[in-house]
């Protein structure tokens, strides 16, 4: 069973019975199956476990730390050991060949010194020493540290597991990687349902109340953005009413643009969310949008002046939505930039805004440029 599913079924199982359940599997397993129990009951359960100290001690961390999600099962053996005798430990411990992937190297206190493989004790020279075939740069997390940042790391040093410790260095436990896709995944997921305003661990099955508790209000967020595009709208009424052709063309301003602003702002929320980009590079960033967003603006602006002047024979026409076009993908590649930055600098989750706040900086950037410049070169347009 998954975790959330053992959860489920825990209360139709005795207490003795769900206490074996847990013995046989691991102790990272068992502490995530008892957070998910309440707190009376898993203490019940707890106390009839022979392993109850190690599994007390995962309790302790938030499922989503680094610290809740290592296993407590590892290797180590001792730094000062001839590698002669490490082999020979690890060859009479009965551990499995798949428990020796990783090996660790710990000082006399504990604390974690290196890391090595199990070929560089069996291929050592004679007389050597753990120290002396351990590779003493080690990466390792501590407890507190969030799971997706050691997932960056892992990812970042393409290693197959990460060691934890505590905050004086000593070795706590390991997360192997196999640990860390499913968090990847879950991270993932979560931040591609909030940029469309939908929770993060929602599913198809959740009820209608659910569902609606936890969608409606962004959609009440967005319909805002829409009336206030639409208050926008009706300052050039009597420029639409002059010439209703105008209107044939808006929705390519607006809609153009927020493609273009979209592609930006996903990019900078998953180099957020990955860990590639800081807030020191929103300078640097921001450069390259804007060139990007020119280069784009120039090549998508002559096609569309092309298409408008082919079809309409108005040359100021097809200025007019050129103009408007380059502008406002202009702004949309510079807000799809600022506007995560920004968020993260309120303290806000960038994947849980952005694109309502672009929608809305596009939507009347897009009219306000587009019937602008129509309002100026209306005379030109309605002698055309």
């Amino acid at each position: 069973m998954e975790v959330d599913e053992a959860v489920e079924v825990s209360g139709l199982i005795d207490v003795d019975r769900m206490a074996g359940v847990l013995e046989s599997v691991s102790n990272d397993v068992a502490a995530d199956v008892l957070r998910g129990i309440d707190w009376a009951d898993a203490s019940n359960i707890l106390v009839r476990m022979e392993d109850r100290s190690a599994i007390s001690n995962l309790l302790l961390y938030q499922d989503d730390d680094a610290g809740g999600l290592m296993s407590t099962e590892f290797v180590a053996i001792r730094q000062s050991w001839p590698t002669a005798r490490a082999v020979t430990v690890l060859r009479n411990s009965g551990l499995e060949s798949e428990d020796m992937r990783q090996l660790f190297a710990v000082d006399e206190d504990g604390l974690l010194v290196g890391v090595l493989d199990l070929p560089d004790l069996v291929f050592a020279r004679a007389g050597s020493k753990v120290s002396d075939v351990m590779n003493a740069d080690v990466v390792s997390v501590e407890a507190g540290t969030d799971q997706e940042d050691a997932a960056r790391l892992m990812q970042r040093y393409e290693i197959r597991s990460i060691p934890v410790v505590d905050g004086h260095g000593r070795l706590e436990g390991t997360i192997a990687i196999e640990d860390l896709v499913d968090v990847v995944e879950a991270e993932a997921t979560e931040d591609m349902f909030r940029m469309l305003g939908v929770r993060g661990d929602a599913r198809s099955v959740e009820s209608v109340r659910g569902s609606l508790r936890h969608r409606l209000p962004w959609l009440l967020i967005n319909l805002a953005t829409v009336l206030a595009t639409g208050v926008v709208l009706s300052f050039f009424t009597e420029t639409l009413n002059s010439l209703t052709i105008l209107a044939v063309f808006l929705p390519v301003v607006m809609g153009q643009a927020g493609i273009s602003g979209n592609q930006t702002l996903t990019i900078i929320v998953r180099s957020m969310a990955i860990g590639d980009v800081a807030t020191a590079d929103a300078r640097r960033l921001l450069i390259r949008e804007a060139l990007l967003a020119i280069a784009q603006g120039v090549v998508v602006a002559l096609v569309i002046a092309a298409v408008v002047y082919l079809w309409r024979g108005d040359a100021y026409l097809a200025g007019i939505v050129a103009g408007a076009l380059f502008l406002n993908m202009f702004i949309a590649a510079l807000s799809g930039v600022l506007i995560p930055f920004t968020l993260r600098a309120m303290k806000a989750d960038p994947a849980a805004s952005s694109a309502v706040f672009l929608t809305t900086v596009t939507d009347i950037a897009g009219i306000a440029a587009y019937m602008g410049l129509a309002t100026v070169f209306l005379s030109l347009l309605v002698k055309g």
